[in-house]
């Protein structure tokens, strides 16, 4: 009951977000540049989303010590997240799905360390990649408050991590302590590029859906603010995001570009997601299928 309130609290927040967006932008100008999208880079996004999938598959698989799980389970159950975020957001999380189908395989602690250090590292790289360009190119970049957003969301994590440093400590999270002690120097540093592989295929796949609408929108202003944008609409306030991703598109790249192909790229990027998690759902039935002839037997 309490799942299915928050889920019409997000649905309450994402048809205000998407009828005030509406609002300030030309909504036949945006049917058009939906209309004329190549379809072709919309589907070699959705594959760059699916390679993205499975190089975060081989980071995960670094954070699992057990040697039962083939790294070809691990990136099934990695797209089944994918598609339980996209399809029932606010009521099944795509990681909690995760954990209850390989808590039978290591235990639970190390289920859960071993999807929020995933979760985690892809975060930290996903801003120190989008604080390196601010850096770089910043002094050709419009002045405007929203470029402090690129630093302060990086500071703001160093923060979190200090603070999780403490966290550590107590007795609730030792065992988390003891789990990442066990990982070797080589195997973080792998994690970390596998990570840069993986923003890279995130960033590349936008520039991808800009060049689908004939955008000119350069791939070092995407991976600016593409971090920023993925970091809040991580945040659990709209149904996966729809309407904060667009407003985040909009308010970050209205120096570039005009509003309504900001809009177009946004939808156009979470349909190419869309297209790719679909494969998780077929992954989830042909699972469950066997399941239940492995029980019937």
């Amino acid at each position: 009951m309490r799942n299915y309130l928050k889920f019409l609290i997000r649905l309450l927040i994402t048809t205000v977000l998407i009828f005030f967006l509406f609002q300030k932008l030309n909504f036949s100008e945006f049917y058009q540049a939906l209309k004329k999208s190549n379809l072709i880079y919309i589907v070699f996004a959705s594959f760059l989303y699916l390679l993205s999938s499975y190089i975060s598959t081989l980071r995960w698989k670094i954070f699992i010590s057990s040697s039962k799980i083939k790294i070809s389970e691990l990136f099934s159950l990695y797209l089944i997240g994918s598609f339980f975020n996209i399809t029932l957001p606010g009521i099944v999380s795509g990681d909690i799905v995760k954990i209850l189908m390989i808590k039978d395989k290591v235990n639970l602690r190390e289920a859960i360390f071993s999807i929020f250090m995933d979760r985690y590292i892809g975060f930290s790289v996903l801003l120190f990649v989008g604080f390196i360009f601010f850096l770089i190119f910043y002094p050709k970049l419009p002045k405007s408050w929203i470029l402090w957003s690129v630093p302060i969301s990086f500071l703001g994590f160093i923060l979190f991590s200090l603070f999780l440093y403490i966290l550590v400590n107590f007795r609730f999270l030792k065992e988390f302590k003891s789990l990442l002690g066990c990982l070797k120097k080589n195997q973080i540093f792998m994690t970390l590029i596998l990570s840069l592989f993986i923003q890279f295929c995130v960033i590349f796949s936008v520039y991808v859906v800009t060049k689908s609408i004939n955008l000119e929108l350069s791939f070092f202003k995407i991976a600016i603010f593409l971090p920023v944008i993925i970091l809040i609409t991580t945040l659990p306030i709209s149904i996966s995001g729809v309407g904060v991703r667009e407003w985040c598109f909009l308010l970050f790249f209205e120096k570039f570009i005009p509003p309504e192909k900001a809009l177009a790229t946004s939808v156009l990027w979470f349909a190419s997601v869309v297209f790719a998690s679909l494969i998780g759902g077929f992954e989830y039935l042909r699972l469950k299928k066997k399941s239940l002839n492995i029980k019937q037997k």
